[in-house]
C-alpha cells in the first residue's frame, strides 16, 4: 500500500524505541515489552495512554492503534517502522515518534552523527505526511535529563553500572564519584539531537515536538 490515503483520520500509531513498548513494565517480565502499558498506545487503563484518552473524546478511535517501535531501534528504522504501522493503520488522526536515545553515540562522534539522525526522521515524517497528509504527528524529546536522573540513578547499582567509567558520557567516575563536567557533556549531546529534531519537525505543517516536557521528566 503505497497510495496516498484519502480516508478521514481516525486512531493512533507509535513508531520510534523502548519508550513507547512499556519495556520492563511488567514485573513478572523484565526487560519484555509490554505494549499494554505504553504511555501511548496501551490498553491498561491505570496506564491513562493516548490512545485511550483518544477513545474516550472519539469512541471511533478504538482499534484503530498500531505501535511498531522496538527496543533498541535507532532513528534508521523509522521508516520501516511508520511503513508497518500505516499498512496496519493507513490514515491514522495522530502518530507519535520517540526516538534519539539509542542514536547517542557519546564517543565524541554525535556531532558528525546528529545530521543523519535528522535525515532518518526526516524520511519517516515525509512517508507518514505522503501517504496520510492530514494526520497530525507528534515527536517528543529525551526523557529526563542526566543531572534530575542521577540522584536515582546513583540508588540503583544496576543502572549505575551503565554510567560509570572513564567515558565522556559516564558521569560517574571509576570509584562512584559524580563527575558535574560529564553531565554537562551528555546534556549537551542529547540537546544537539533534539535541536535537530525540532528542525525537522518544523518542515512539515503536520509536525509538532513536546516543546520540552519530557525533558521536565523526573525519575
Amino acid at each position: 500500500m503505497t497510495g496516498k490515503s484519502l480516508e478521514s483520520p481516525v486512531g493512533l500509531v507509535a513508531i520510534g524505541h523502548s519508550g513507547l513498548t512499556g519495556e520492563s513494565s511488567d514485573p513478572d517480565r523484565p526487560q519484555e515489552d509490554a505494549l499494554e502499558n505504553s504511555w501511548a498506545t496501551g490498553t491498561t487503563a491505570q496506564v491513562k495512554s493516548v490512545y485511550l484518552r483518544m477513545v474516550a473524546v472519539r469512541p471511533q478511535t478504538e482499534g484503530h492503534v498500531s505501535n511498531t517501535a522496538q527496543g533498541g531501534a535507532l532513528a534508521a528504522r523509522l521508516v520501516d517502522q511508520a511503513e508497518g504501522a500505516l499498512n496496519r493503520v493507513p490514515a491514522p488522526a495522530v502518530a507519535i515518534i520517540q526516538t534519539i536515545d539509542n542514536d547517542i553515540r557519546c564517543d565524541g562522534t554525535d556531532a558528525a552523527h546528529v545530521p543523519e539522525f535528522g535525515a532518518d526522521l526526516d524520511g519517516a515524517l515525509a512517508l507518514i505526511t505522503q501517504r496520510s497528509p492530514k494526520t497530525r504527528v507528534l515527536v517528543v524529546g529525551q526523557m529526563g535529563r542526566p543531572a534530575t536522573a542521577a540522584p536515582a540513578i546513583a540508588q540503583n547499582p544496576g543502572s549505575k553500572v551503565g554510567v560509570t567509567g572513564t567515558g565522556i558520557c559516564d558521569f560517574f567516575d571509576p570509584v562512584g564519584k559524580l563527575v558535574p563536567s560529564k553531565i554537562v557533556t551528555l546534556t549537551g549531546i542529547i540537546e544537539g539531537y533534539e535541536k535537530e529534531q525540532a528542525r525537522v519537525c518544523a518542515t512539515y505543517e503536520q509536525c509538532s515536538t513536546d516543546e520540552g516536557v519530557f525533558a521536565g521528566f523526573v525519575d
